[in-house]
């Protein structure tokens, strides 16, 4: 019986690199992202017929097919060939004609290129000792053989998932230069890289799983959240949450059979994403991915009496020497609480309770929220630590997102939050004086927390531009909070330089959201600026009735003197 001659249904790009073809015409979409044609040219694997049926095709066909890939191979040979011309020798008008599809043409598996190898690890050495070293995302041995392995072989035959990976790192080392680096601006930017690592997301996700995969599409995941827009973001860490679940991370029965260091990495791999899933949930106000019912792993405690290697990962010290913290224990506790906030507060599932139980709700997780502050010692808290780990200056950025963190869950458990429309109109109409202010229980707290965060966000922030959406919302809210307890209590003792604060977080603000004016933002400089006309007043009324209430009492007192 001779064998069906049927048409092969996966073109020539997904049969030869083995990947799943989705047939869409005119192109699929594996021909879209890696920008090559469509064709189904190429010969299929010989099919090893049976001992009875030793069938040849034809000579014509055998012609006809090889012509066809002769014909493709001039195709990608003159694209090819274009490109290196464009790259040689570019005109201006043609720099300008340059968009992103040419850089992600280039950037595809067609040309997987990377910087030097001496660049790359010299910034692979700044991602491990900044970086790496507060969250472990990889293993910095499995990390250097991995550049070694890809380096080896030429760009055309790397593999996309290990030169992603690398570019992510890349990318992150960059976000830990100074903006006013030489360096910086020598070695390139994190979103060049980024896009690269873009490029070949569709091998990254739909590949064959591996950790690598997953470290690649957390790393991306981290460095989109800095953006203004977090969906990205989110699509990235929810795709990176699925594959965890497919290798089953979650669960300590899938690493068994893995050895130590191992375990470890694999367990490293899945807090991390545990913290970026819910981080995200709780700034797009979306449920999270990962069910805390559904883990079974222990917490990446600091092992006793081991201080060397992998094992320091997370662990910051204090210059002195006398004060440690397990920075990565202490994100992954307080991721757990902005997933508390979110699922039974803002959820859909907590508009449904009845308000008796959001109360018990809110008041446990403050209960939290409060035992997690106090588990961080204060030579970490936002006045302090940029003196108390000067010998690590890249700490303090790290520490800028814990503690953003921190007073974003607090503003939105008291609905005191900058996007809180009502609260900004109380805050509003009691500066015009129509209005009483309703302040929070925790008030006393918040205005501590909000002030210290502003000392933080102000010394980090100009090196860091990264920092900039990332923690935008959270600074504005403390900015908030200063003018209400100034307009409150204008007899405070930090009362100048609070209004000194806020008056500098007016004018970061105007220039923040010059690109992107929005309503909410406009509105947010007007009631913060009458604000402090506000309590200005109230300020000079006060101390204007203070020193009136002294002269008379002298004046009272020295006429009775007399008398």
């Amino acid at each position: 019986m001779q064998p069906i001659n049927r048409p092969r249904k996966a073109c020539d790009l997904c049969y030869t690199r083995k990947i799943k073809c989705d047939g869409q015409q005119p192109q699929c979409s594996n021909c879209v992202n890696y920008k090559t044609a469509c064709t189904h040219a190429a010969r299929s694997r010989k099919w090893k017929p049976k001992a009875q049926q030793n069938v040849q095709r034809s000579e014509a066909e055998e012609i006809r097919s090889l012509q066809a890939q002769m014909q493709q191979l001039q195709v990608e040979l003159a694209e090819y060939r274009e490109q290196d011309k464009a790259l040689v020798a570019p005109t201006p008008s043609q720099e300008m004609l340059v968009s992103d599809e040419f850089m992600e043409a280039e950037n595809s598996t067609n040309s997987m290129k990377l910087p030097p190898l001496q660049q790359t690890m010299h910034m692979t050495g700044i991602f491990l000792n900044t970086f790496n070293s507060m969250m472990p995302l990889f293993n910095p041995d499995s990390l250097l053989r991995l550049i070694g392995e890809t380096y080896a072989v030429q760009p055309r035959q790397r593999n996309p998932v290990s030169w992603a990976a690398i570019n992510v790192v890349l990318a992150l080392a960059c976000h830990q230069m100074p903006d006013d680096s030489e360096m910086n601006s020598e070695y390139g930017t994190a979103n060049d890289y980024i896009k690269k690592a873009q490029s070949v997301i569709w091998t990254v996700t739909l590949g064959e799983t591996g950790i690598l995969n997953i470290q690649t599409l957390i790393g991306m995941a981290m460095l989109l959240q800095t953006a203004n827009d977090t969906t990205p973001a989110l699509v990235i860490i929810s795709a990176a949450m699925r594959l965890i679940h497919k290798m089953g991370l979650h669960n300590r029965i899938s690493t068994e059979h893995l050895s130590f260091i191992e375990q470890r990495q694999h367990a490293y791999v899945f807090w991390l994403a545990y913290i970026v899933d819910k981080d995200l949930s709780l700034r797009a106000q979306q449920p999270s991915v990962q069910l805390d019912d559904d883990i079974d792993l222990d917490l990446p405690m600091e092992p006793p009496g081991v201080c060397n290697g992998d094992s320091e990962a997370g662990i910051v010290t204090t210059v002195d020497g006398n004060t440690r913290l397990n920075y990565l224990l202490a994100r992954i506790q307080l991721a757990n609480i902005q997933g508390n906030v979110y699922d039974h507060l803002y959820s859909t599932r907590a508009s449904k309770r009845t308000p008796e139980e959001r109360k018990i709700s809110r008041e446990r997780i403050v209960k939290a929220l409060d035992e997690w502050k106090a588990s961080i010692p204060s030579d970490f808290n936002g006045a302090n630590v940029v003196t108390t780990t000067s010998n690590n200056p890249s700490v303090a950025a790290f520490f800028c997102i814990l503690h953003t963190r921190s007073l974003l869950c607090l503003s939105l458990i008291t609905r005191s939050h900058a996007w809180d429309e009502q609260w900004v109109g109380s805050i509003r109409a009691y500066g015009r004086g129509t209005q009483a202010l309703q302040l929070p229980s925790e008030w006393t707290a918040m205005v501590g927390e909000a002030r210290n965060y502003m000392i933080l966000y102000e010394q980090v922030h100009q090196r860091h531009s990264w920092l900039k959406w990332f923690a935008a919302c959270t600074y504005i809210s403390a900015m908030v909070l200063l003018t209400a307890n100034n307009l409150s209590d204008s007899q405070h003792v930090d009362f100048t330089q609070d209004t000194d604060r806020i008056e500098r977080a007016l004018a970061w603000c105007q220039d923040h959201f010059k690109d992107k004016p929005c309503k909410m933002s406009a509105m947010l400089g007007d009631v913060c600026n009458e604000a402090v006309e506000a309590m200005k007043q109230r300020r000079t009324n006060n101390v204007a009735a203070a020193v009136e209430d002294i002269w008379f009492t002298g004046f009272i007192g020295d006429r009775g003197a007399i008398w």
